[in-house]
C-alpha cells in the first residue's frame, strides 16, 4: 500500500512562477498562490498525475489544517488513494498553466476572473 505525501512542494521550474504570483501582489503568501494554482488546474480539468522532482515546501498540516483540501480532492476524485500527492500535482500543473498564460501577456486579474465563455472567445 502506498503512503500519501506528508510534505508538498513545487519543482524548481515552478518556484519562479510561484514567486511571481506573490510579487504581483494578488496573494499574501506562496501557500495562497499555490492553492489558487491548484484551483486553476482543477478548473482546467487536469487529470490525475504525480509530480516528480518537487522540493519540500510545506507540511500537509500547514496546507490543509482543517482537512478541507483533502475532502475537496477526495470528492472530485474518489478513486485517488493519495490525495496529497494529487494536491501537489495540481499545484504544479496550475503553476505551469498560469506561467504559460502570463508569458503570453495575459493579465493576472483576467486569468483569475475572466469567465470560461470569454476565455473561449480569445
Amino acid at each position: 500500500m502506498a503512503t500519501d505525501k506528508k510534505t508538498i512542494g513545487v519543482t524548481k521550474a515552478n518556484a519562479g512562477p510561484l514567486a511571481d504570483l506573490v510579487s504581483a501582489g494578488k496573494f499574501s503568501s506562496e501557500m495562497d498562490a499555490a492553492k489558487f494554482a491548484m484551483a486553476y488546474a482543477i478548473k482546467e480539468g487536469k487529470a490525475h498525475g504525480v509530480t516528480d522532482g518537487a522540493e519540500t515546501k510545506w507540511n500537509v498540516g500547514s496546507i490543509d489544517p482543517d482537512g478541507s483540501v483533502r475532502s475537496l480532492v477526495e470528492a472530485l476524485c474518489p478513486d485517488v488513494s493519495e490525495p496529497y500527492r494529487l494536491v501537489e500535482y495540481l499545484m504544479n500543473e496550475g503553476l505551469k498553466s498560469l506561467k504559460a498564460k502570463m508569458d503570453t501577456g495575459a493579465d493576472l486579474y483576467d486569468i483569475m476572473f475572466v469567465s470560461n465563455a470569454t476565455d473561449k472567445k480569445q
